[in-house]
């Protein structure tokens, strides 16, 4: 995914930039800073005393820079300041019977149309108070509704997925009940068992034809090189037809092949 670009060169900010920018302390408490008011190196520096230096402030400045998540802005060399530029967003799924990992990156709208007052349906209200204080008072008081309502969706949210775990968990007891004799009987047992789980874990996206890039790609053989990619698109084509053999809703239709539950 291209972010930014930097001296004409285009950067792309893949899952594992991602992580290692939100792994670092720095780099998450220059984000939070700068998420609330733009500032410059040396007001970085100051206010993260001692810690750091200006040197490496401006290195991770540039970093962030690079990847597109921040930029610069000012015509004075000696007061340039820096401000967010991207929206990032990264969810993290990881138990005994389940992995997901989402991250999203969308350059933020220069002209921030999308987070008009008015959209927000409170604008009429808005407008009949006349006080500084109140309009304080009334944004926090609808911004604490917000978070209450987030909290509500990340409370459903995190049932769902255990009720989710809970139906993987039942797969793989009838694979393992009905099917385990089959799969061991086969020359990469692991590797077909592996792939119907990754159908299962995000039926949605394979649900009818199955793509198979994006089962090399959530298989993580894309990391291994154009040559083992290949070989493995190969051995996976093979194993579905394995699978198909064994379950009705796997079936292969000319060089596509579909997942029809």
């Amino acid at each position: 995914m291209e972010v930014g670009k930097h001296k004409e060169k285009s950067v792309f900010l893949s899952i594992d930039n991602l992580l290692e920018i939100l792994g670092n302390p720095t780099r998450r408490i220059i984000l939070s800073k700068l998420a609330k008011v733009p500032l410059g190196a040396s007001e970085l520096a100051a206010s993260l005393g001692k810690k750091i230096s200006r040197q490496a402030i401006h290195s991770q400045l540039k970093m962030l820079s690079d990847y597109g998540i921040i930029e610069s802005f000012g015509n004075d060399p000696r007061n340039i300041k820096y401000r967010i530029k991207s929206n990032v967003s990264l969810r993290i799924n990881i138990t005994p019977d389940y992995y997901n990992i989402n991250y999203n990156v969308v350059k933020v709208d220069a002209n921030r149309q999308s987070l008009a007052f008015k959209n927000t349906g409170c604008d009429i209200d808005y407008k009949k108070i006349t006080t500084p204080d109140k309009k304080l008072r009334f944004l926090g008081e609808r911004m604490k509704e917000i978070e209450e309502n987030i909290r509500n969706l990340e409370s459903e949210r995190h049932n769902l997925l255990h009720e989710k775990e809970c139906f993987i968990v039942e797969l793989k007891n009838i694979i393992s009940k009905k099917y385990d004799k089959q799969l061991k009987t086969k020359e990469q047992p692991n590797l077909e068992k592996e792939i119907f789980y990754t159908l299962f874990y995000d039926p949605i996206k394979y649900f009818k034809r199955i793509n198979i890039d994006s089962l090399l790609d959530d298989m993580f053989f894309s990391e291994m090189g154009p040559m083992r990619r290949e070989t493995n698109r190969v051995s996976i084509k093979y194993l579905l037809k394995d699978l198909s053999k064994l379950m009705d809703f796997l079936y292969q239709e000319e060089e596509d092949w579909f997942f029809d539950i």
